[in-house]
């Protein structure tokens, strides 16, 4: 028995064989058989290339492109959040230790 081994694929790899198979000069399958995956491999990643371009286009609301994934930006506003608790704890600790040494 030989067990298949899986293959991983650069990003710049699957584009080039979603683009084999967009162009025309090979079938969907053929391009797939060339490059040994399957045809729900082929489509899943053009599904998902396709949404990354939809995503990549859409306008942010300040009208700015942001290359920032949805977990990037809720980290940012933890952060922001947990500096703020910060500067409250550190106004709060002076105002302690200003009324015990007075």
């Amino acid at each position: 028995m030989s067990k298949k081994s899986h293959r991983k694929f650069t990003a710049a790899e699957k584009y080039q064989i979603l683009q084999e198979g967009e162009s025309g000069s090979l079938t969907i399958s053929e391009a797939c058989r060339r490059h040994g995956i399957s045809a729900v491999t082929y489509y899943s990643w053009r599904d998902k290339a396709r949404q990354a371009a939809l995503e990549g286009l859409q306008n942010n609301h300040r009208g700015r492109k942001s290359n920032k994934s949805r977990h990037e930006l809720e980290l940012e506003e933890e952060n922001k959040r947990l500096k703020h608790t910060i500067v409250e704890l550190s106004q709060e600790n002076v105002s302690l230790k200003k009324k015990n040494l007075g």
